[in-house]
Parts: C-alpha cells; structure tokens; sequence
C-alpha cells in the first residue's frame, strides 16, 4: 500500500520550509510541496485536476499573503490568496476526502481583549490583512466542514524575516 500524501502549499515560506525540513523524520507519509508556481491554489479547475491526480490525504495550507501593510493597497492579490484560495482548497479536499489544515493568524481578532481568544470568539478584524485571513477561515468552513483552523500570532522559522530574527538583529547592533 503506497504512503498517503500530504500535501504542502506555500513551500517557500517560512512555515513550507520548515515543514519540510522534517518531512524526513516521518516515513510513513509521502510530502509534496508546492510553491505558487507548481499549482496555482485560486485556480478552482487547476487545483481539482492536481487533487485528482495526487489524491492526498492531507493538505496542509501554508500558502499566504503575509506583507500586511502591502495588503491594503494590493487588496485583489491579498483577498485571492488569503481569502478565495483557501476557500477553493478546502472544497477540492472536501471532493476529495482530504484532511485540510489551514494556517491562519490572530489578526482576524481586534487584540483588545484582556483574556487569551478561543476559537469561538467574535472576530473583529482592524485591518484588510485581517479581513482577509477572515474570510479565508469562513470559505473554509464553509466549504468543508471538516476544516481544521490553526491561528497563530507569529511564524519563527529560520528561513525569511520574522519578529525573533528581528529582535536578535537589533539586539546586536544596538
């Protein structure tokens, strides 16, 4: 019996490459990791065709537009990966009886609140970044009710730029 697949978008992020980085330490399942130009997540027809062919039985969402203040002056290419993308992955997994796990962000929540979130709290985004992580997270769901959610407030990896790389930069400097 072949290995079941997993599936990995976003492959040249900060998350995809981790991910990858100890895809080698779990044998029994076979990785592949796309970047946009492998498969273009917001093309519905392009995604059922891969989904067909590879069958996952995973797909692990790390696919985004993470530049937040660009967001809301390229708010089409923001809304199509954070949003209509994601929304079109979960139904290809839903066709195709595949787990789908999305990264999403606590920017869908304003931060004013004085105890930690659960996933039940009212979301309240303060940015178009946030709006559209948001609107990810509801075609989703709506798409597949079987969607697994996973906000995170950072990403820290060694590959890219992120807030602990940031830190330990001007750390040294100053």
């Amino acid at each position: 019996m072949p290995e079941p697949v997993i599936l990995v978008t976003g492959a040249n992020g900060q998350l995809g490459k981790e991910i990858r980085d100890l895809a080698g330490q779990y044998n029994q399942f076979h990785f592949i990791f796309l970047s946009r130009e492998e498969l273009d997540i917001h093309q519905f027809e392009q995604v059922q065709r891969y989904f067909k062919n590879v069958l996952p039985a995973f797909c692990i969402n790390c696919a985004a537009y993470t530049a937040v203040d660009k967001a809301e002056t390229e708010k089409d290419m923001a809304m199509r990966i954070n949003g209509d993308a994601v929304g079109i992955l979960a139904a290809a997994c839903a066709s195709f009886n595949t787990k789908f796990i999305h990264i999403s962000t606590d920017y869908v929540f304003d931060g004013n609140a004085s105890v930690p979130y659960k996933e039940d709290h009212s979301t309240s985004p303060v940015n178009y970044y946030g709006s559209t992580k948001l609107k990810g997270e509801e075609l989703s769901v709506s798409n597949n009710d079987q969607s697994i959610i996973i906000r995170t407030s950072w990403v820290y990896s060694v590959y890219g730029n992120n807030f602990v790389k940031t830190m330990m930069r001007l750390m040294k400097d100053r």
